[in-house]
């Protein structure tokens, strides 16, 4: 028999009252099947595709793979969970185990399992060269940059390009070890490695960087003006920066009760204006500093003081 989860979510607006009730069904006697890779499979390429059958009414499922298995894995080289019902990744010359579980709001299955193993591709063009560092889409806030790969087997020389918004290659070099270093300019850049020998060569495994050396801008304080005198302890705080073209920007707000600002009161990731409550009878000093999405940091606002009496 089939069991179901209710969630009730209430909604007030005025004085009418509306009523939401979603329905989950468990999951817990269900099963995910794979399709590929089978257990005991080998597969002759690092890019490997991973697929299993829907469960419904599953809404996501965890896909994970061990190293050389779960039972005695020395890596989980992924835990990821996924809407859909496929998944691919490129993997280094090994033993595997990969699971699935489908699961909703409410419940899961158990894992369903299989063992495999990556072998390289006898054909020396349809290997795969597997990129190690920086990760895909990482974001970075130092222009020069390491690059590094695996080993690819009768490889005598490995190409590596720079690429930009338009694919147009920027910068290259020809190496012999499986690293190589790059002078990255500001935005997003495409890399691209591939391994060749005297007389053939592999198709090239890419992906995408982001450099932002740059530091926001140091914001204004502008509200409450210093040496405000407030009756309200709702404080309403307000302050400018100019936005610096990168990646996105951020601004937290630090509220002390010393001029040192070593005595913290609050401290609130926010957009201006935010609204704070602090404590009546009490003198407080405020400051914001920005920071963005490559960690770089700006210079901290000059500090205001308000009282609350």
């Amino acid at each position: 028999m089939k069991k179901y989860f209710i969630y009730i979510g209430i909604t007030i607006i005025s004085l009418i009252s509306c009523e939401e009730i979603l329905i989950e069904e468990d999951l817990s006697d269900d099963t995910v099947t794979l399709i590929a890779p089978v257990d005991g499979s080998t597969v002759a390429n690092a890019s490997v595709n991973f697929s299993w059958e829907a469960v419904d009414p599953a809404t996501s499922y965890r896909l994970q793979i061990a190293r050389p298995s779960f039972a005695s894995a020395v890596q989980v080289v992924k835990d990821t969970t996924l809407a859909l019902t496929s998944f691919s990744t490129t993997l280094t010359s090994n033993t595997y185990e990969w699971r699935v579980r489908a699961q909703n709001a409410g419940s899961n299955t158990v894992y369903t399992s299989a063992a495999f193993s990556v072998t390289e591709s006898d054909n020396f063009p349809a290997r795969d060269v597997v990129l190690l560092s920086p990760q895909n889409n990482q974001i970075i806030n130092t222009a020069t940059i390491t690059l590094t790969w695996e080993q690819v087997t009768d490889a005598t020389t490995y190409r590596v390009q720079l690429l930009d918004d338009t694919n147009q290659v920027i910068d290259e070099q020809a190496v012999t070890t499986t690293s190589a270093q790059f002078v990255f300019p500001e935005g997003t850049t495409t890399w691209q490695v591939r391994a060749e020998n005297d007389t053939q060569n592999t198709l090239y495994s890419s992906r995408t960087i982001t450099v932002d050396s740059t530091n926001p801008a140091k914001p204004v304080g502008t509200t409450p003006a210093n040496q405000a005198t407030l009756t309200s302890t709702s404080v309403d705080f307000s302050w400018t920066r100019e936005l610096i073209e990168g990646t996105t920007e951020f601004d937290s707000i630090y509220v002390y009760r010393d001029q040192q600002l070593t005595d913290l009161v609050t401290k609130d990731q926010a957009t201006a204006p935010t609204t704070i409550t602090l404590g009546a009878s009490s003198t407080y000093f405020w400051v914001v500093q920005a920071f963005d999405e490559a960690g770089n940091e700006s210079e901290t606002s000059d500090t205001l003081t308000f009282s609350i009496n």
